[in-house]
């Protein structure tokens, strides 16, 4: 079978007939692998780390084209584009699986490959596997750079999407599908497909071209010239005006179009559809073709020729009736936008968006006016909003006898109503992007893999298309078939959960696990027997088939867990009495030790670790003569083992937290006492505050801070011990007699220095009361100037400064800084009032000696005389 990667290569036909659906399942994503990666023992799927182990693997001797297969998105078939991981570790691309899923959200979410249910919102990216994609796609990327948004336009061509073969089977080319709607920046953006069908040889073809001509001039032609030269042939799609058919199957055009849009740019794709109201197509055919039709338009254009008629709006009613199947299976609008474009007309001089309006409305009275509307689909599609209808002229005789399509050809009436409408439907093109029912946009890689899902189930179910309520029956059908295999995974994955567990599965033994297998397979089969609208037997086999192989192979994988099951139960048995053995043996050993300071010497963490150490040298063993041992029994076993010694642990850490806490008790009163004598100690060192309390008050002061820590002591510890607290009041005791015997010492050396500064501020005291007593006299305060006065009592100072630092015990700085400081404020005061007194005694004699001098000249004057 060819792989993944030569699928792409060459043109991948789809052939719509019967095969595989949907997410082309497991078995063809593992033939794609072509047998690569380990599978699961359970419905065959790939595990979480295959692709990437296979990669690794073959890195040095596969080459590009074999590496690009790993890294294939099992859903479209090409390479992963944006990989995101799910629950059950499968990867796929992110836009792939949320198209998967919004086509089978009534199912719920379930992994496309293993079928096990998961959450729709736990898509995680895959980093590893996206630079992977990156590296092995470069080259691609390189030639497609220059094809985005923003680049220069390449020349188009005309692709066939859709053929039909010599059996009216339609055929999907993936590749040119993908071409189209993948590549060239237009897989990541919005798209607008203008999509035309109608009646045979009533000019879509002609019509499309001439969009492609407005597509391909500047945004901003307005004035007409971009319809081209009036000799200018017309080129494009296929087309020629005569009886024969053109147009076969669905054919696109495969440059898309870039036009600005609010948020950025929409790629604008033209998709042109073989008539299906031709007499050549069957019904069926014409269903098929407008299922496709559906997909592959946002803007939908109805062509029809002179008026609208009884045919036309026949094949709409269809139309609609599809459109809604579709829909409702794919998570779309039925229609998006419908124009109903009349072609030839000459009923009235009316034409146009005007003469549209005008005829739309005679249409839906003539609908209206018959009860039961014959066609009620399609006059509810032309009531919406969503429609409209736009009349074109007859173009000329010219244009109908085989011409080239030139404008000098056309009519003006008619040149003037093409002008118009093209014009208007490129410029409303970015306001039609295609979009799912709920608003959100569509990228080009998801309507894509919408499309080739749909090709899936047409060739899945053959016959079942040739009505559109047959299609809604095998849409229906086939999404009771995908909940049936959907609950047989779930329930295999129980299963298979349950057998995980050794006790779970030794409960059930493999034949009666088969019995079960066999009732679950029956009931889901009975229950789409039920559901499933015109049961097809050709399903049913198949699907009775598949969930036989799948329960077969789950069986053999159960069987093979059971056996192992048993010998592995044996093995931990073993374990278990070894563990007892030496829970035994080590209890007796160690005990619980009641005193505080053996207890201590082992914290519950390192008995602890003992146990932990032991549990692991049997784990060990466990894992060498287990069969295929697994981290679950382990770990159940573990738990198990250490549960023994989960008692004896728990008892010996309350002991321990008991002596720790009595220990931090301690140790917080300790901690208080030598704060406190700290204090006490540094009272002792400053002579002021060690003189206010004598040794015997501190006696008394220590012996109550003593009493009040042990009563704390007593009330914070748990289960208190006397011989604990005998032994701290025994320790507090020491230290503060040796403190005190220190304090004592201390308090005598601060008295005597006391009595000696006394003494030497007694004297200084003497000598500024007799240095005060002179001071009184003017004789002998005028014997002394105050700057003599100054130098005696600065002597002075040093006199008595100097027999305190002989007499002292231990003289500090401090002190005698202190006693300067004192002395020599006392001898400034003293010395201002000497200043003044001096100054004084000087005016008053001066005053003395002035009235002598007068008596003296008077006396003189007298004896002149």
């Amino acid at each position: 079978m060819p792989t993944a990667s030569s699928d792409r290569t060459q043109t991948l036909k789809v052939k719509v007939s019967g095969e595989r659906p949907a997410c082309h399942s497991v078995q063809r994503h593992a033939e794609s692998q072509g047998g690569r990666g380990e599978k699961s023992e359970i419905n065959g799927e790939l595990t979480s780390g295959s692709v990437l182990e296979s990669v690794h693997q073959a890195s040095g001797i596969r080459g590009m084209e074999q590496l690009r297969e790993d890294v294939t998105c099992s859903i479209c078939l090409d390479v992963l584009s944006d990989p995101v991981s799910i629950e059950c570790g499968h990867s796929f691309g992110r836009g792939c699986l949320s198209t998967h899923w919004s086509q089978i959200s009534a199912q719920g979410h379930c992994c496309p490959e293993c079928w096990a249910p998961c959450s729709g919102d736990r898509m995680i990216p895959n980093k590893r596997v996206k630079n992977l994609v990156e590296k092995i796609t470069k080259p691609l990327q390189e030639e497609t750079e220059s094809q985005g948004p923003g680049a220069q336009p390449e020349p188009g061509r005309p692709v066939q999407l859709v053929h039909l073969d010599e059996e009216e089977n339609l055929i999907l080319d993936e590749e040119a599908l993908s071409r189209c709607l993948e590549q060239g920046g237009v897989g990541d953006a919005p798209v607008c497909l203008v999509s035309i069908i109608g009646e045979q040889r009533r000019g879509k073809s002609f019509l499309l071209n001439y969009l492609l001509r407005r597509l391909r001039s500047p945004q901003d032609a307005r004035d007409g010239s971009w319809m081209g030269r009036e000799d200018e042939p017309l080129e494009g799609f296929e087309w020629r005006a005569d009886e024969e058919r053109v147009t076969k199957g669905v054919w696109a055009w495969s440059q898309s179009f870039w036009v600005p849009a609010k948020a950025g740019k929409v790629a604008v794709l033209l998709v042109d559809t073989e008539g299906s109201m031709d007499i050549e197509s069957n019904k069926e055919t014409s269903i098929k073709l407008s299922a496709f039709s559906m997909l592959l338009s946002s803007y939908q254009i109805l062509n029809t020729g002179c008026r609208v008629k009884d045919p036309d709006l026949e094949y709409l009613e269809m139309f609609v009736q599809v459109a809604e199947v579709v829909g409702e299976a794919y998570g779309l609008e039925p229609i998006q936008h419908l124009d109903l474009l009349v072609r030839d007309w000459s009923s009235s001089r009316v034409l146009g968006a005007q003469g549209g309006e005008q005829h739309l409305r005679h249409v839906r009275q003539k609908l209206e006016a018959k009860s039961p509307c014959k066609h009620p689909k399609a006059l509810e599609a032309l009531k919406g909003n969503r429609s409209r209808c736009y009349l074109m002229p007859f173009p000329g005789e010219r244009i109908t006898m085989g011409s080239e399509g030139t404008l000098r050809d056309m009519g003006e009436n008619f040149r003037e109503s093409l002008r118009d409408y093209v014009t208007t439907l490129v410029s409303s093109a970015s306001q039609h992007v295609q979009t799912d029912r709920h608003g959100e946009m569509l990228t080009g890689t998801q309507l894509a893999a919408k499309i080739k899902n749909l090709s899936d189930v047409m060739k899945k179910h053959h016959f079942g298309f040739s009505s559109p309520c047959q299609m809604a029956i095998t849409f229906h059908n086939q999404r009771v078939v995908d909940s049936a295999r959907t609950d047989h995974a779930v329930f295999l994955r129980e299963k298979d959960g349950l057998s995980q567990r050794m006790v779970d599965c030794l409960k059930v033994d493999p034949s009666a696990m088969a019995e079960q297998l066999v009732e679950q397979r029956r009931s889901l089969l009975e229950q789409c027997q039920k559901e499933m609208k015109e049961s097809e037997e050709t399903l049913m086999t198949a699907l009775k088939a598949e969930l036989t192989r799948e329960a077969e192979t789950f069986l053999g994988t159960y069987r093979r867990r059971f056996q192992s099951h048993n010998i592995n139960k044996r093995v931990m048995d073993r374990a278990r009495q070894d563990h007892a053995d030496f829970l035994r043996e080590n209890s007796m050993q160690h005990g619980l030790s009641q005193r505080m300071v053996d207890c201590l010497k082992v914290d519950p963490s390192a008995m602890a670790e003992q146990f932990v150490q032991h549990c692991r040298s049997l784990l060990e063993q466990c894992w060498k003569e287990m069969e295929e041992p697994e981290e679950t029994l382990l770990t159940a076993l573990e738990v198990e083992l250490t549960q023994e010694a989960d008692t004896f642990l728990e008892t010996y850490g309350g002991r321990y937290q008991c002596h720790a806490n009595n220990q931090r008790a301690m140790d917080s009163a300790r901690r208080d006492h030598a704060d406190f004598l700290r204090e006490k100690h540094g009272l002792s060192q400053r002579m002021v505050d060690c003189l206010k309390v004598d040794p015997s008050a501190m006696a008394e002061q220590l012996v109550e801070q003593r009493r009040s820590l042990l009563e704390r002591c007593r009330e914070e510890m748990e289960e208190p011990e006397e011989t604990l607290l005998m032994a701290l009041k025994a320790e507090l005791t020491k230290e503060a007699q040796t403190f005190l015997e220190k304090y004592r010492r201390c308090y005598e050396r601060h008295a005597f220095n006391q009595r000696t500064m006394d003494s030497a501020r007694q004297d200084h005291a003497d000598f500024l009361k007799e240095k005060d007593d002179l001071s009184q006299h003017m004789f002998n305060c005028l014997m002394v100037t105050p700057s003599a006065m100054e130098k005696q009592f600065v002597e002075k100072c040093r006199s008595l400064l100097e027999r305190c630092q002989k007499e002292m015990q231990e003289p500090k700085e401090a002190l005698l800084t202190a006693l300067e400081k004192e002395l020599t404020r006392e001898a400034n005061g003293f010395l201002e009032t000497y200043r003044k007194r001096f100054q004084c005694h000087l005016t008053i004699l001066g005053q003395r000696l002035g009235q002598g001098l007068i008596l003296l000249f008077a006396a003189k004057s007298s004896f002149s005389h």
